[in-house]
């Protein structure tokens, strides 16, 4: 499955928390990580971040993020305005474009 989370925040917010708290976001991939996530990806544009997710399914994805207790503290040290939204969509590897 592939998971978008999109954030209502300023990017520099986010990208100042990643230096800042480092090590939390380390500890939360690692965590995302022994629970079946296969990629993340963070994308930054105007007034907004965005988050790309590989997992197995979405109830792994759905687990994680209901028992991660420190992502809502970087949610809020960031400033993100408001609960993320996210997409969940069916991974597809038959298209013949695909690389």
């Amino acid at each position: 499955m592939i998971v978008i989370g999109h954030l209502s925040v300023d990017p520099a917010n986010v990208i100042k928390l990643w230096a800042d708290r480092k090590a939390d976001f380390e500890a939360v991939a690692k965590d995302a990580k022994a629970q079946g996530a296969i990629h993340h990806r963070w994308g930054t544009g105007d007034g907004k971040v965005v988050i790309v997710d590989e997992w197995p399914d979405a109830q792994s994805f759905q687990k994680f993020f209901a028992s991660q207790a420190t992502i809502p503290e970087l949610m809020q040290a960031a400033g993100i305005q408001g609960p993320p939204d996210f997409e969940i969509l069916e991974a597809r590897s038959d298209a013949p474009d695909e690389f």
